[in-house]
Parts: structure tokens; C-alpha cells; sequence
């Protein structure tokens, strides 16, 4: 493959005739931990359904080299981008196991046993709960079987949408320390948060998000030092 693992270029998406995605330009390249952050309404989730196939659109959008906007969810799915999606969306009447089984539903290899390893030493929480109801679990808990769920896939690109929403301060920072130990294991990462001092701590670049548009990108170590986007963003934090 040349060129970045996911290529987008002025996307133009919405709801019927409501549109909500004006020119999206973004990219990121295998390996890397990229994060897309802004408000409420701003359009990430959009964006998101758009990649995922979701919703229908319009422009330049590229996995691996291939078109994504032919492609149904499922085959999007099949080539390995993944989504965690916001709101977890498990299976509360099912076991742990069970549910981190429906990650792996499409795949016809025999190493459905490894990845599980993998997602337990990621996640040991989950292998002592494993035959409980994943409805009962806490929510840190159950955003971590939303994510384990989503490596039994085998992602190459994994898209977590809104990972620390209503979560502990602590459990947050556990789950970023997983994004990194995730990145390093070979897997790439877009990142939607609004929370965008979790999101800048483990992130190599970001877009920043405004009613539909990306307003500014870069590294995070730069943009951090931008003021406007400290004043906006990060609270006026130095």
C-alpha cells in the first residue's frame, strides 16, 4: 500500500437534504494514534458513520488504497476498520465472553484463542468477569469489553468514538495507557473525544472540528501551544 491507511479529501456528507460535512480533508497514516476532537454538533460522529459507511457521501475516501464509498458497512468492516462506537452498544444480556466472541463473527481463521489472550492481558478485568452479564458490569468495565470486543476483530484501523465519556478520571487514563499498548501491538488509532486534554496526551496529531468543518490540524505538541486553541479547548492552560 502507498499513501496514508485512511485518505479523505473534501467529503461532503449529511441527513437527507440536511447537510452537516462541508469539505473534510483529513488523513492518517499506519500507525499512528490520531484523535478528531470539538464540541457537541460540530460533526465528528458524522464523519464517523460516513467513514464506517453509515450514511452516504460524497468526495474522496480511501482505505488502504481502496474506495470505501461503494462499499456497505460490512465489507468496510471485513478490510479491517473497526469501531468502538459511543455509548458502547454491548450486548447487556450476554455474557462478557459472548460478547467479545461477536467481535470475532467474521473471521475463518484459527486464532480466535490468541486474541483472546490478547485482549485479556490488555484487559485483565474482563478474564475474572468473563461469565458475567456484560449489563452488569461498570461503565469503565464495559467500555473496555466494547473495546476488546472491537480487537477480536482483527482491526487494522480501530475508531473509538467518545472513549472517556461519563468515565472516572482514572479509568481514563487506564484506557489511554491500552491506546498506546494497542499502537504498539501494530493497530492504528482514530480517537473522537471531546475531552481534549485525554485526547492530546496520547495522540500524535489532530483535527479540530467546527460545524462541519476541520479548522486546524498538526501535531498536538503544536497545537497546544496555539493560543486560540488553548483558549478554546484546553481552558487558557500554557
Amino acid at each position: 500500500m502507498s499513501g496514508p491507511l485512511l485518505e479523505i479529501a473534501d467529503l461532503h456528507a449529511g441527513y437527507g437534504a440536511v447537510p452537516i460535512l462541508f469539505g473534510i480533508d483529513l488523513h492518517i497514516n499506519e500507525g499512528e494514534i490520531v484523535c478528531l476532537v470539538g464540541s457537541n454538533g460540530a460533526g465528528k460522529t458524522t464523519l464517523l458513520r460516513a467513514i464506517s459507511r453509515l450514511i452516504r457521501a460524497r468526495g474522496v475516501l480511501r482505505f488502504a488504497g481502496e474506495d470505501l464509498l461503494p462499499m456497505k458497512p460490512e465489507e468496510a468492516f471485513a478490510r479491517g476498520l473497526v469501531q468502538v462506537p459511543e455509548g458502547r452498544q454491548l450486548f447487556g444480556h450476554m455474557s462478557v465472553e459472548d460478547n467479545l466472541l461477536m467481535g470475532a463473527y467474521r473471521r475463518r481463521d484459527k486464532n480466535i484463542a490468541e486474541s483472546f489472550a490478547r485482549v485479556y492481558e490488555l484487559f485483565p478485568i474482563l478474564k475474572s468477569r468473563r461469565t458475567q452479564l456484560a449489563g452488569n458490569m461498570s461503565g469503565g468495565e464495559q467500555q473496555m469489553c466494547a473495546m476488546a470486543r472491537a480487537l477480536m476483530a482483527n482491526p487494522r484501523l480501530l475508531v473509538i468514538d467518545e472513549m472517556s465519556l461519563g468515565l472516572a478520571p482514572l479509568v481514563v487514563d487506564q484506557l489511554l495507557a491500552v491506546l498506546k499498548e494497542i499502537r504498539a501491538q501494530g493497530v492504528t488509532v482514530l480517537l473522537v473525544e471531546q475531552d481534549v486534554f485525554a485526547a492530546f496526551s496520547v495522540a500524535d496529531r489532530a483535527y479540530i472540528m467546527e460545524t462541519g468543518r476541520v479548522v486546524r490540524d498538526g501535531p498536538v505538541a503544536d497545537l497546544a501551544e496555539n493560543r486560540i486553541v488553548r483558549e478554546a479547548y484546553l481552558g487558557g492552560a500554557a
